[in-house]
């Protein structure tokens, strides 16, 4: 990854005392997440993290996108589980949470790439052992039937908000210093009103949830990621195709 920007990411973190999820991808095969050279450390660095009270998250198994399922988030169209086989999708799951235990890590909670996955990924994931998921695009975190607990994943900018459990996601490896710099102030400027994973679990474990959550959430999906960019594309296509004034 960018160890560059990571550095002073995580020098922010520490002097804002802020505890966040970081996905880590055990068997990383994508090339887009190949910025730097492998670090001989990284396992040690992980270890570090979790140590201090860093949510590690099981991101995938190899971050290699094998389709276009959009999985049951329905955000993205590519997808290295959803729609693949119940032997498949263990087997990847299985792997990727070996790799884990043989460097002494523990999995917390469940973040997929391009939040894409399906029904069969969660029942492994339980049945594996990972009970928390960072996903979907309600408000509110809860736990369903089977005993998962959800904690919503909906913003890739601070925003403020007036209720409700917001999950900020963040890709540092095309970051210049100014973002960094930007990362930094947003911690000053949020850093009071944010919380850790553990602290949300046990808020909020066990509650169900409600049917406004999901109306919220079916709302977010087809005006945020549908309408609106569909929208803007169509407006974009046609201010570029009109004819310049005289």
């Amino acid at each position: 990854m960018n160890w560059k920007a990571w550095e002073a990411i995580e020098a922010h973190l520490l002097r804002y005392s802020v505890r966040p999820i970081l996905a880590v991808v055990p068997d990383n095969r994508d090339p887009k997440l190949m910025v730097d050279a492998p670090n001989p450390a990284f396992w040690d660095r992980v270890r570090t993290w979790q140590a201090r009270g860093y949510t590690i998250a099981l991101h995938g198994f190899q971050h290699v996108y094998v389709n276009k399922n959009p999985g049951m988030i329905g955000v993205t169209a590519q997808s290295e589980f959803a729609g693949l086989s119940y032997q498949e999708q263990e087997r990847k799951l299985s792997s990727g949470l070996a790799i884990f235990a043989e460097q002494g890590v523990r999995a917390d909670a469940w973040v997929a790439p391009s939040h894409s996955f399906d029904a069969c990924t969660v029942e492994i994931l339980g049945k594996l052992g990972v009970s928390v998921i960072s996903d979907g695009l309600g408000s509110r975190p809860f736990t369903d039937a089977a005993g998962m607990t959800w904690i919503p994943q909906q913003l890739w900018s601070f925003q403020a908000k007036s209720s409700g459990v917001w999950t900020v996601c963040n890709h540092h490896n095309s970051w210049t210093d100014e973002r960094v710099e930007w990362f930094g102030d947003m911690l000053a400027l949020y850093s009071d009103r944010i919380t850790d994973l553990p602290s949300v679990v046990k808020a909020f474990s066990g509650l169900r949830r409600p049917w406004l959550d999901r109306l919220q959430a079916s709302y977010s999906l087809m005006w945020g990621h549908r309408l609106r960019p569909a929208l803007s594309k169509t407006l974009r296509n046609w201010t570029g195709s009109r004819p310049a004034a005289r």
